[in-house]
């Protein structure tokens, strides 16, 4: 993959088109600066797909990479937010950059349909987001079908449940599941394997264009950063590695019939285990 620039411009968002009134998301946000080097990586994967396309990114915040986007020329970038916390944007309809517009939606992605046309999206995005979904992402999968146009792209990246720090704690008799949270939407309900990502990228009908492993941890700590790129760079042990995506192509002869029955992999349809 070539590597691209980094960002010309300093990242800011601000609430009017004149960039006068800043937003709480600039490139000082804690969470940002952990989270960036992932982020940069996610682009890049995107990056040959975005120049005039309408793009949608699922559980946006910190809006980062749509900014990147539309600096790569994308046409429209939608940011979803869905948590059900106090987001400071929660009231807003539309945030700016130097580099364009970015509207904003906020709905539950479980069971609402998304406000966006039959076939009238280019790229969606879905980083590090279906692990905090309470239940299976059927409504997600149907909804991805019905907007995501012909040939057009899906990437998804979630948290490697078979990572080396998640196989050293349970070696260590320590708990690889979150602890409960006040927030729970923050929490992770359902962290995937390789083998999970692909069948559920199956399952929605599409083709998958590539798969891989990020090496990228948000963490305030330098050591986990160092010993990932490591695990990275060795044969082997690549997936291992802390997160997981996956590239997929909406099909030219779309497939448009309901998604009713969840994959066996990632779902079990048994409501208890008495007889």
């Amino acid at each position: 993959m070539a590597s691209l620039p980094p960002s010309a411009a300093p990242f800011a968002l601000y609430f009017d088109r004149d960039l006068s009134r800043p937003t709480p998301y600039d490139g000082s946000g804690n969470y940002l600066r952990m989270a960036k080097p992932r982020l940069d990586h996610t682009y890049r994967l995107i990056a040959p797909y975005v120049a005039n396309a309408h793009i949608v990114d699922i559980g946006a915040s910190p809006f980062y990479l749509l900014d990147r986007a539309l600096e790569g020329g994308a046409s429209r970038a939608s940011a979803v937010y869905f948590a059900y916390d106090q987001h400071p944007l929660k009231d807003s309809e539309r945030i700016y950059s130097c580099h364009g517009e970015i509207e904003l939606s906020h709905f539950n992605i479980e069971d609402q349909d998304w406000p966006f046309g039959n076939d009238s999206v280019d790229v969606i995005t879905a980083c590090e987001i279906l692990e905090h979904c309470e239940y299976f992402p059927l409504r997600f999968a149907n909804e991805v079908r019905r907007v995501l146009r012909p040939g057009g792209v899906l990437l998804i990246t979630v948290p490697n449940v078979a990572s080396v720090a998640n196989i050293a704690k349970l070696v260590l008799g320590k708990n690889i599941f979150m602890k409960y949270r006040a927030d729970a939407t923050g929490r992770h309900k359902h962290e995937y394997t390789m083998s999970q990502l692909c069948a559920l990228v199956n399952f929605m009908g599409l083709e998958t264009v590539g798969t891989g492993y990020m090496p990228f941890v948000t963490s305030h700590k330098t050591w986990p950063r160092a010993a990932y790129r490591t695990v990275a760079r060795t044969p082997g042990l690549r997936r291992y590695s802390p997160k997981l995506y996956i590239l997929a192509r909406q099909r030219q002869q779309k497939l448009r019939e309901p998604l009713t029955v969840p994959p066996a992999a990632l779902y079990d349809s048994d409501m208890s285990i008495e007889d």
